[in-house]
């Protein structure tokens, strides 16, 4: 990585470690100000007239100008072969950068490639064989098409989706809840190691956060806005799939349920 390309990577990091600001936030004063160099050297007058901006936001991106933080991000993921995905990048796909919510920046590991066609799988931890056997068959249809599955590597139905889509020669994406050094579940890692080589590891998160309850509501949002649709399996009440199934929704993506004992597989545009 040239040295001028990690300077450039410092400021994305730094403009996502300020107090107070959050995703939409951060999207919007990239799309007014272009970059995060720019934010970081704008004054308050400049600030002030980003529509939306709350004094003490304003207040937070003056007062945390120092760059520690971001360059120790940044060494972390050099010493951990971790890479940084911005909102500019080319790879980062269209259809994602659409929602208000969008991240300016993801780490990742794995191949990177253009994303276009893509079908977000997703369910409940725990399943039933029926269950399973269903998501064999949706994958196989899905990769044969030529679809990148996109899934969350959690146990149950995401696992299952990961799995044969590899075993099929497919191209999947885990979006975790989660830094990208440690892997969550702990029983995956043989899967985690798979889809590096063969697929994409991506998260919101920097490296050391571990994964928690509020990590993983944001995870899904992911999930959904990087797939051109959406097939929920054996989903439970208040169930996370649900939860990234109301993304979806709010996205304009196309939400398919699998009800119990049907198999439904869509029209491939």
């Amino acid at each position: 990585m040239e040295k001028q390309n990690c300077k450039e990577l410092e400021y994305w990091i730094w403009l996502t470690q300020i107090p107070w600001l959050g995703a939409v936030t951060a999207k919007t004063l990239v799309d007014v100000f272009k970059d995060p160099r720019t934010i970081y050297n704008a004054d308050q007058e400049q600030l002030s007239q980003v529509h939306g901006l709350t004094t003490r936001q304003i207040d937070s991106i003056l007062q945390n100008k120092s760059m520690e933080r971001a360059k120790t991000i940044l060494e972390m993921c050099d010493k951990k072969r971790i890479s940084v995905l911005t909102y500019e990048n080319t790879f980062y796909p269209k259809m994602a950068k659409c929602p208000h919510d969008a991240p300016i920046m993801l780490y990742y590991k794995g191949n990177l490639r253009e994303l276009s066609n893509t079908v977000g799988i997703v369910g409940a931890r725990r399943c039933t064989q029926k269950d399973k056997a269903n998501v064999i068959e949706i994958v196989k249809e899905q990769t044969h098409n030529g679809l990148a599955v996109i899934s969350g590597m959690a146990k149950g139905i995401d696992s299952y989706a990961h799995t044969v889509c590899i075993n099929e020669g497919g191209y999947t994406v885990a979006v975790l809840g989660n830094g990208l050094d440690i892997c969550y579940p702990s029983e995956h890692r043989q899967l985690m190691k798979r889809i590096e080589e063969t697929g994409l590891l991506l998260s919101e998160y920097p490296p050391g956060i571990p994964p928690s309850r509020y990590n993983f509501p944001r995870r899904n949002r992911i999930i959904s806005a990087w797939s051109k649709r959406l097939i929920v399996v054996a989903s439970g009440k208040k169930s996370g799939a649900l939860i990234t199934a109301d993304y979806a929704q709010k996205y304009g993506r196309n939400v398919e349920v699998l009800e119990p004992d049907v198999i439904f597989l869509p029209q491939i545009e």
